[in-house]
């Protein structure tokens, strides 16, 4: 299985939120007098700094994954008229 890049961009996101939301409980406490730890400032700025490096590392798995040679296959082609679809799959009826 592997690692989708829209996964590690949902991770970023909720890491952002809740670094953002935690950074400003603190700031709110400091309006009212509440004194701000190290270890409370440093969650949050780890929790925000941890969601940018999950963006640049799904933004990365994303151009390495269009780069693959091994990527998705092509269907866009038309089929070869030397080679027809067998009649039991075929759409088209034949009288």
């Amino acid at each position: 299985m592997r690692l989708k890049p829209g996964v590690l961009q949902w991770a970023a996101v909720a890491c952002f939120c809740v670094g953002l939301i935690y950074a400003l409980g603190l700031e709110g406490g400091a309006q009212i007098g509440q004194p701000i730890t190290d270890g409370e400032f440093i969650t949050a700025m780890v929790l925000i700094l941890t969601s940018i490096a999950l963006g640049r590392l799904s933004f990365a798995l994303e151009d390495r994954q269009q780069r693959s040679r091994y990527g998705k296959i092509n269907r866009t082609h038309a089929r070869n008229t030397e080679y027809p679809a067998l009649p039991e799959h075929s759409s088209r009826r034949d009288a």
